[in-house]
């Protein structure tokens, strides 16, 4: 299972009170959706801890290095500032969100009504059916996370389309030039052949990864509502914040391992990734086991419950990279979706 980290988000706190009386305090705006809420744990000693990946060790020189986003408005970096999208990138994914809390909310009651054996009233038997309606709905018809007004995927060139060998020396020149802003001293010049060399081949694996994770985009809406808003976040490129003390930072200086604005780039994508990726396998098993359980009478439900709580665990993982305000906004722009509906 994938690490929690440090600050912990939990995007979406639903209202588990339905009764038998009115399905529609079931239905996902009506009841849940209403309901909705982010708490946000905001201690400083979480904040501090933001700095650090859940994804390194202490030996790693990305241990405690942390981008930052460009500032709203004035196009200004601040150590302060998570990388973020404009709202509407995360849209998408916040319709995702939704949908794994809708669903983890009617199987966790639909769980509950057959655990209670006092519960075998018509009233009963009718909310079980009810249930399984939406189950059906939700899970072998689900809907659309990504509208035709949606924005897309935004996948720029690192190499800024410039021709081979020329786009890798300019990449070279631009990871020299931020090895020594981040450093006190002069670091010297790593051997530039063998750098380029390095790049061109990472060039050509980068255009191989990007054909494959378009397939895998064309193959899941839940990839690509996430990966909106992931490929368009705005980093700056040239500085990121290093919280461990100077001496650690003269040391990586010393060994030349002080990481690059870009490589620290790559770790945070990289961590946000895993957790999409988490979301994604969740919710495919989630199908699989509902469909084994139809098959044989929904007669142990723990199993999908515990599935969907390791989605959940995923995905709010996924959203604490996300600046608080951010989801907030994004929560009532897809509650006025349905509310306009």
């Amino acid at each position: 299972m994938l690490p929690l980290p440090a600050k912990a988000l939990y995007i979406f706190l639903l209202a588990q009170q339905h009764d038998a009386s009115s399905s529609t305090r079931r239905c996902f705006l009506d009841s849940i959706c209403a309901t909705t809420v982010a708490v946000l744990v905001n201690t400083d000693a979480a904040s501090a801890a933001d700095d650090v990946s859940p994804f390194m060790t202490s030996s790693d020189p990305l241990y405690l290095a942390r981008p930052i986003g460009i500032g709203k408005g004035d196009g200004n970096s601040s150590t302060k500032a998570r990388p973020s999208a404009p709202i509407e990138f995360l849209i998408p994914a916040t319709r995702v969100g939704l949908y794994i809390y809708q669903l983890s909310s009617i199987v966790e009651e639909l769980a509950q009504l057959r655990e209670d054996s006092s519960t075998v009233s018509s009233a009963a038997a009718n909310t079980k059916s009810v249930l399984v309606e939406q189950l059906d709905k939700l899970l072998l018809s689900p809907p659309s996370f990504i509208k035709s007004t949606d924005p897309t995927v935004t996948r720029g060139d690192p190499y800024n389309n410039m021709p081979p060998l020329i786009g890798e020396l300019a990449v070279q020149q631009q990871k020299q030039k931020e090895r020594k802003e981040q450093s006190m001293n002069d670091i010297g010049m790593a051997p530039q052949l063998f750098e380029v060399g390095e790049l061109m081949g990472e060039r050509r694996q980068w255009s191989r990864l990007v054909e494959a994770e378009r397939k895998r985009e064309e193959a899941s809406e839940v990839r690509r509502a996430m990966n909106i808003y992931t490929t368009n976040l705005n980093f700056d490129k040239n500085k990121y914040v290093y919280s461990g003390s100077k001496e650690e930072k003269k040391k990586l200086v010393r060994e030349d391992r002080l990481p690059s604005a870009t490589e620290v780039i790559r770790s945070d994508l990289d961590a946000r990734d895993l957790y999409r990726n988490e979301v994604q396998t969740k919710l495919e098993d989630v199908r699989a086991e509902y469909l084994y359980q139809k098959g044989v009478g929904l007669e142990d439900l723990s199993e999908l419950v515990g599935l969907l709580k390791e989605a959940k665990l995923a995905l709010d993982s996924w959203f604490g990279f996300i600046p608080d305000e951010d989801i907030k906004l994004a929560l009532e722009t897809v509650k006025r979706e349905h509310t306009d509906d």
